[in-house]
């Protein structure tokens, strides 16, 4: 009977122990949490200060840090924010638009959402190469801008989004414009003619439109075929944008008519 009873006794003493044991690691994992949050707290505050501070890549530091180890929550939300910001502000583009749709998945700020919307714009705007190579980047810029403007019609940024689809859209027409006028000088004027009709069906609104009118005429000049560059030139008279640039038309016309087109004009159109 003793016996059975120091077994029992002994049996409460572990559960006991094993009790306290687990209060004790309960305690010490939630200080744990208290301690790390705290950390955050204070990281987020220190990328803060060197965000406001203008030193961006050690602002970058501090919020990639929380949002690595404290994903989901408010304060990695924020720091998201702020990261792909110090990302821009380090001409990271790439790596800021990403962050940007990062958070614009999980924010629910629509201030900060809307700039991050434009910001992907402009990082776009920025990777985009010149006219002579690839404009898939363009085209993208393009899209997004477009897109941002029917998503935000009153945003504060719209005038801004227009002026660079303008840019954007000039800049596309020059690329079908440089290639018309190469596919001219190898002699490859039916394919000159697809380039400056694409110029003109694409991009009709901007200043190059008068520009490839002239190259069309000028590829049926040196196709031989005085009366399509004349046919063209009067079923167009109304589409031209300056009048400048019809008369300048009619110049060439006579002259080549005459045989007499000037060293000048010729240089101007077909170098």
């Amino acid at each position: 009977m003793e016996s059975h009873l120091t077994g029992n006794t002994m049996n409460i003493s572990k559960k006991l122990l094993s009790n306290i044991s687990m209060a004790l690691l309960i305690v010490a994992c939630g200080n744990s949490d208290v301690d790390f949050d705290e950390d955050l707290a204070e990281r987020f505050e220190k990328g803060m200060q060197h965000y406001e501070a203008e030193k961006f890549k050690k602002a970058k530091e501090e919020f990639d840090f929380i949002v690595m180890n404290n994903p989901g929550s408010r304060l990695a939300v924020d720091s998201q924010y702020y990261l792909a910001e110090s990302l821009f502000k380090t001409k990271k583009y790439i790596e800021a638009t990403v962050a940007y749709e990062q958070y614009i998945r999980y924010s629910n700020d629509l201030e900060k959402i809307e700039l991050s919307r434009y910001r992907i714009c402009e990082c776009v705007i920025k990777t985009s190469m010149i006219y002579q190579k690839d404009q898939k980047s363009t085209i993208t810029a393009l899209d997004k801008l477009q897109e941002f403007i029917e998503d935000f019609p009153e945003s504060e940024y719209v005038d801004t989004a227009s002026e660079e689809i303008t840019n954007i859209r000039a800049k596309l027409a020059t690329k079908l414009y440089q290639t018309a006028r190469l596919y001219l000088k190898l002699e490859e004027y039916d394919s000159a003619l697809i380039y400056y009709n694409q110029v003109l069906n694409n991009y009709y609104d901007t200043t190059l439109s008068d520009d490839a009118r002239i190259g069309i005429m000028f590829t049926y000049i040196l196709k031989d075929s005085q009366e399509s560059a004349e046919s063209y030139i009067r079923l167009n008279k109304e589409n031209f944008h300056s009048q400048q640039k019809y008369d300048e038309s009619l110049v060439i016309l006579a002259n080549t008519k005459e045989g007499k087109l000037t060293l000048n004009e010729y240089f101007l159109l077909y170098r």
